[in-house]
């Protein structure tokens, strides 16, 4: 396969997906792209087409974030995984070829309180052959019973928690102490969208995962990271940035 233009790529950068700009910008593949088989490149190009027809202003994890979390989870072979919110699944079925890849069993326990979507999501990830090793739950991402329900399904308690769910500031901190807990010392949560630009996805404007990112990570005296946390509205063209997502990028880790 060219280095240069993977069949994603080049699909990614005419297309007009929600990474389109990333592509445009960028000569070459991120690292996360680069083991996914041509064959499931051409599955997630169908995913983007079905979506654009069933969800036109569907969002979904940018480059950035995908590269973050691949890296994390490849580097360190994270095999029990917690992703709190999937929607129409683009990040779902990315972490199901990487774990195929990394040679995982049931490594991803996915949850979203929304039905349709989440029928959507399962439909795609029974098509690309991973319904044996994701599971998704139709609930709220809060919910106690997904932690029992999880540690099931993936053999023991989670290594790591991915929020990109409801973006709402009381929401996030139910599910921060929640997953906080079901962690062991060492654990990892992986937070999208706490930029204060991103704040204003919060519906309730109560100052969203951003707030909640910052308020959680001093209440429990964590190690942790947020980066483009203070960027606002009036900001640069993202492309003059270090780490180009305006959305930010969470990261928390319990303490040993």
């Amino acid at each position: 396969m060219d280095m240069q233009k993977s069949i994603y790529a080049e699909f990614a950068r005419q297309s007009g997906t929600v990474d389109s700009t990333w592509f445009r910008n960028h000569a070459y593949d991120p690292p996360f792209l680069r083991i996914i088989s041509e064959q499931e490149q051409r599955f997630l190009i169908d995913w983007h087409e079905a979506v654009a027809q069933e969800y036109p202003n569907a969002g979904a994890s940018g480059v950035e974030m995908m590269t973050m979390l691949s890296g994390l989870i490849m580097g360190s072979g994270i095999s029990r995984i917690v992703q709190c919110g999937h929607y129409v699944g683009f990040s779902t079925l990315l972490m199901g070829f990487i774990g195929r890849y990394m040679g995982l069993n049931r490594f991803l326990y996915t949850v979203d309180i929304d039905p349709k979507p989440s029928e959507f999501t399962l439909s795609w990830v029974q098509k690309a052959g991973l319904a044996d090793d994701i599971f998704i739950a139709v609930k709220d991402s809060s919910d106690p019973s997904n932690v029992d329900a999880a540690a099931e399904f993936l053999g023991g308690a989670p290594q790591l928690i991915y929020i990109d769910s409801s973006h709402q500031y009381q929401h996030t901190l139910k599910e921060l102490a929640l997953w906080w807990d079901a962690l062991p010392p060492g654990g990892l949560i992986i937070m999208d969208d706490v930029s204060l630009w991103a704040s204003e996805f919060d519906r309730t404007q109560e100052g969203g995962s951003h707030r909640a990112a910052l308020q959680f990570r001093q209440t429990v005296a964590a190690n942790g990271v947020i980066l483009n946390a203070n960027l606002a509205r009036e900001m640069p063209d993202p492309y003059q940035l270090i780490y180009t997502d305006i959305c930010g990028f969470g990261l928390i880790q319990k303490p040993y």
